[in-house]
């Protein structure tokens, strides 16, 4: 018999993947009349069984097929693709953070990744770090522990859903629903790589399964192996040979017209650091870095700065004027960082189901279920080298309590290691020295995640027709970091060198030199001896455990059915009730020089706690009209949960929805949430821990003339101690210490939906959909912004105001560091929609007999407002980041795909709208003030796969990125994935490197045998 117009349509649905459930059951439903009545489903977003034709949600349906087809490797990878998400952590910018290395989350509707809730078969998944350091853990989802092979499909509901599954649904739920009940085996390998290097990708994966029992049970194991080599700058021009913005000198004010900064065209470089060391301290009048060393460190030689925007003296300079250069004898930072983290993972699953028993008294069926897992992941990063730079020697003693650890070094004139054509200019002064250490020690580090989760339960149905589960589910995550790191401390006393009368050099400390160490030349490039690198350098180690428990009991079915109103079709009232207990514990431990902060790197303190909450829902669905001519069926649905946290007490979420079927062809839906998102272990529990993200001084001679109040600016770092012409770019960067807040509460949120299907019986195979939604946030979790407390510190009437005992100084004025809490002060405000178009049709129907059909889909998201109240009542941290680079405002995916026979190809289109660098700022006089440039184009992405089928085997291959496109070549997205480029406040340049590949053309090929 002919397949039909509609199952072939359901076919290819399934094939290609990217289509609504309920767009799939409501066709199956209105169109094939011959039917019996649709077979009731649950998706994601309800716990009710019911025809799709009333599903309460917008749902978005990504299969395994359709996965297959984008060659992506990496779960995470690719979600990104999809317009739903923005600026997700993944590989090309999971380094940011030291023990975030190597996790990935989704970041549906750029709202954060805390935001987004991600499950696994609809229950719970055992948290990760938050990438953050120090983190004691959190409920977010690594999803390079969620193998693509093993993923039947994923389903994507947007709005809030917390009253269906709890906490952290705000932006919406991603649920990953796992192959089961397999029967065969399967085997599968696949091999890519980048054409211009890097990115080489490997990967094996197996599924076998089998019915026992007399079919009354099935086992289902699955596992996976992934191992990606990552991606150096080195190896791409674009990153390695990077552009960067400085001061503009001849701007003196944000409203002449004149952009006030200047992207430096070519291949910049450090204008203070060399591949030896430079001296800071002006010498024989050449001024700072004047001079530097040849590499056996025998002599001094002078120093190419190269061509400086703001050379020292100018308005902008200071004493040592810009840091980046053109040319110039500098070394080139960017060179040595990552684009891409290396990554392997090693997955292995098992899924049962047996149905022990069956009608037994008022219990139709008993079926047990059980999902337990183990997942190690191993991550690795390549940093910039260790440095020194910054502060003048009569503030740079020898201690890390005086001063940051990145300060330049004091060198004493009596060092015997100074040249001796450098020391007869001196003048028997000592000096300051500058130094990239990249011949001393590789600053790497190395992340290693082990997960296990086991989910145990039972569910079935009572004689009624009633549906139950109850299940435990357990997860431990247990991940040791570890970074190449020095004490600074024992590194000054191996700088600071004498010659003993016996003509040995030695450490000058004798208590030191007691303790093993040895001087260092700090003039010659050379690698350390042994001796040398154990003394200052090591390993430094953190472990941090995260653990899980979670017990669900929920019962659902028809509550009772009644004859709606003028029709008297009888249609059921569906109910759903459950209780849910979760405990979260988190224990994050590191070495004692971490926590005393006496590395060169990053202090951080211990994280303990935990918190429970017990938590009460019920959903109801209403069916309000049946079979009427204006009006095929009206639903509302309605949920409610009572939480009742330990930590912050209870809070109530809800949610109530209206599907209006007005006929078989025409559907609309909409609905509006309460949702919430309580703190995690790391918000509450963290101690404070440095971020050197970047802050931006006030008191600088760039910005002291600057602010709502000048002249308050000015006397104000005064006070503090801040001398006239301090230039903050002549010091180190200041970190940011931030931490946990035990009293803070669960932040609010208000979603809205409301949407339109189409599926026109003229137009067979065809279907539309748009949904609009806006979230709102208020008390929301959130660090203030480091900038709004320093600002709001001298900007106000005096020093004697709340912000200012959170800024700390060194006794040069220079910033020491500056103190920031977590606290319930953020709100934002999201909203867009979301397009989906679907067709499929057989190729006889345009004279193309026993071609096949093709699937045309398309998936778009329209985002006009993505705004961020940082610190209500001071607009001037307000963040405006739609259109924002990593926030565009539209963003498509278009896939075409032919199926004939046992072949299918596949053509697929990505989108990434126009976005700009700096937000919020205007044009002045017809010129863009904040920079010399601030829009980048729309981006294409197009890519090719093929797969055909012989007998059990499949042979797959394919291409992405088919143009070769780099990315954009603009400052800051691509100086590496651990910097964040934060300039002129603007929102996006760090996240924004999940925006743009940086990997180029990619080939993929591989093969899948079926036994």
């Amino acid at each position: 018999m002919k397949e039909s117009v509609i199952a072939r349509h359901a076919r290819s649905i399934r094939r290609t993947g990217v289509a609504a459930i309920a767009l799939l059951a409501a066709l199956s439903t209105e169109r094939a009349a011959a039917q019996a009545a649709p077979e009731e489903i649950v998706v994601t977003g309800t716990r009710i069984a019911r025809p799709g034709i009333t599903a309460p949600n917008p749902v978005t349906v990504l299969n395994s097929e359709s996965i297959a087809l984008t060659g992506l490797q990496s779960t995470v990878d690719i979600m990104a693709q999809l317009p739903q998400t923005q600026v997700n952590l993944q590989p090309n910018n999971n380094q940011r953070f030291t023990n975030g290395i190597g996790v990935s989350f989704i970041n549906l509707r750029g709202l954060g990744e805390y935001r987004t809730l991600t499950l696994v078969d609809g229950r719970r998944h055992i948290g990760s770090l938050s990438g953050r350091n120090g983190s004691g853990g959190t409920s977010l989802v690594d999803t390079n522990i969620i193998a693509p092979s093993l993923i039947d499909r994923i389903e994507i509901v947007t709005g809030g859903t917390s009253a269906i599954y709890g906490a952290d649904a705000v932006a919406g739920v991603v649920n990953f629903i796992l192959k089961k009940n397999y029967e065969g085996a399967e085997i599968t390998g696949q091999y890519g790589f980048a054409e211009h290097g890097g990115a080489k990708s490997t990967e094996v994966n197996g599924l076998i399964g089998t019915n026992f029992g007399s079919k009354r049970g099935n086992i289902t194991f699955g596992f996976d192996y992934n191992h990606d080599t990552g991606l150096l700058a080195s190896d791409r021009d674009f990153a390695s040979c990077t552009r960067t913005l400085a001061a503009n000198p001849a701007s003196f004010t944000g409203t002449d017209g004149i952009p006030n900064n200047i992207t430096i065209p070519g291949c910049t470089k450090s204008s203070i650091m060399g591949p030896n060391a430079t001296v800071r301290t002006n010498i024989a009048g050449a001024g700072p870095y004047g001079w530097t060393f040849t590499p056996d460190g025998s002599q001094a030689v002078r120093f190419n700065r190269g061509v400086l925007l703001n050379p020292p003296g100018s308005r902008l300079g200071g004493a040592i004027g810009s840091t980046v250069g053109n040319n110039g004898d500098g070394v080139n930072t960017a060179a040595d960082l990552q684009l891409r983290t290396p990554n392997t993972r090693m997955i292995a699953n098992t899924l049962l189901n047996y149905q022990i028993a069956e009608k037994l008294g008022p219990v139709e069926s008993i079926n047990f279920f059980a999902d337990v897992k183990y997942a190690g992941s191993r991550g690795s990063a390549t940093n910039t080298p260790h440095f020194n730079n910054g502060a003048a020697p009569s503030s740079d003693p020898f201690s890390h309590l005086d001063d940051v650890a990145q300060s330049a070094f004091l060198i004493h004139n009596d060092n015997p290691y100074i040249p001796a054509n450098f020391r007869t200019l001196t003048g028997g002064a000592d000096f300051a020295l500058n130094r990239y250490n990249k011949d001393w020690a590789v600053r790497d580090g190395r992340a290693e995640y082990e997960y296990f989760r086991g989910v145990f339960g039972f569910n079935g149905t009572f004689t009624n027709g009633w549906k139950y589960e109850t299940y435990f589910n357990y997860g431990r995550n247990s991940t040791n970091f570890y970074n190449v790191d020095r004490v600074e401390d024992r590194l000054r006393q191996q700088i600071d060198a004498i010659r003993l009368p016996t003509g040995e050099i030695v450490c000058r400390d004798t208590a030191a030199r007691a303790a093993g160490c040895v001087a260092i030349n700090p003039f010659r490039v050379a690698a350390l001896s042994p001796a040398q690198y154990n003394y200052a350098y090591t390993l430094t180690h953190e472990n941090d455990v995260l653990d899980q428990k979670n017990a669900v009991v929920n019962v659902s079915g028809d509550a009772f059915k009644y004859a709606t109103p003028f029709s008297g079709t009888v249609a059921p009232v569906g109910f759903a009730v459950g209780f849910e207990w979760r405990r979260e514990s988190g224990n994050s431990q590191m070495d004692f020089n971490t926590v005393t902060g006496q590395y060169w790197g990053n202090q951080n303190s211990p994280v303990v706690g935990r918190y429970d909450v017990r938590e009460y829902y019920t959903e109801l669905n209403i069916p309000i009209l049946r079979d009427l001519p204006f009006a095929k069926a009206l639903d509302i649905d309605a949920a409610y949960r009572f939480s009742d946290y330990s930590t912050s007490g209870a809070v109530n979420t809800w949610n109530v929805a209206i599907n209006y079927a007005i006929t078989s062809d025409v559907k609309l839906r909409g609905s509006t949430a309460r949702a919430v998102r309580a703190p995690n272990i790391d918000e509450l529990f963290s101690g404070f821990g440095d971020d050197f993200s970047g802050i931006t001084d006030p008191c600088s001679t760039t910005q002291i003339n600057g602010g709502p109040r000048p002249a308050n600016r000015l006397a104000n770092c005064r006070a503090a101690g801040v001398p006239a012409g301090y230039n903050q770019n002549d010091f180190p960067n200041a970190p940011v210490r931030s931490g946990g807040n035990p009293a803070l509460k669960p932040e609010k949120a208000r979603t809205w939906t409301g949407g339109i299907v189409l599926t026109p019986s003229f137009i067979p195979g065809f279907s539309f959909t748009a949904d609009y939604w806006f979230v709102k946030i208020r008390d929301g979790i959130q660090t203030l912004p480091r900038n709004a407390i320093i600002n709001n510190c001298y900007d106000a009437g005096s020093l004697n105001n709340p912000f200012c005992g959170n800024v700390v100084r060194n006794a040069n004025g220079s910033l020491r560091f500056v103190t920031a809490q977590v606290t319930n002060v953020g709100q934002e405000s999201v909203r867009g929609v979301d397009f989906e178009v679907n067709y499929v049709f057989d190729l006889d129907r345009v004279g193309l007999a026993n071609m096949g059909s093709v699937t045309l889909q398309g998936l778009m998201s329209w985002v006009p407002q993505n705004t961020v109240i940082a610190l209500p009542g001071d607009p001037s941290f307000n963040l405006y980041r739609s259109g924002v680079v990593g926030y565009p405002t539209v963003k498509s995916n278009l896939r075409a795909t032919w199926d004939w026979r046992d072949l299918t190809t596949s053509v697929s289109a990505r989108y990434i709208g126009s976005a700009e660098l700096f937000p919020a700022q205007t044009n002045v006089n017809g010129v863009f003030e904040a920079a010399d440039f601030n829009k980048i184009q729309p981006f294409w992405y197009f890519d090719l796969a093929a797969r055909y089928r012989w007998n059990n085997l499949t042979f797959f291959a394919g291409v992405n990125n088919i143009a070769d496109k780099d990315p954009p070549n603009v400052p800051f997205l691509n100086t590496g994935s651990n910097q964040t480029g934060a300039s002129l406040g603007n929102a996006a340049t760090g996240d924004s490197a999940s925006t743009y590949s940086p990997v180029g053309r990619y080939f993929y090929f591989g093969t899948t045998v079926k036994f």
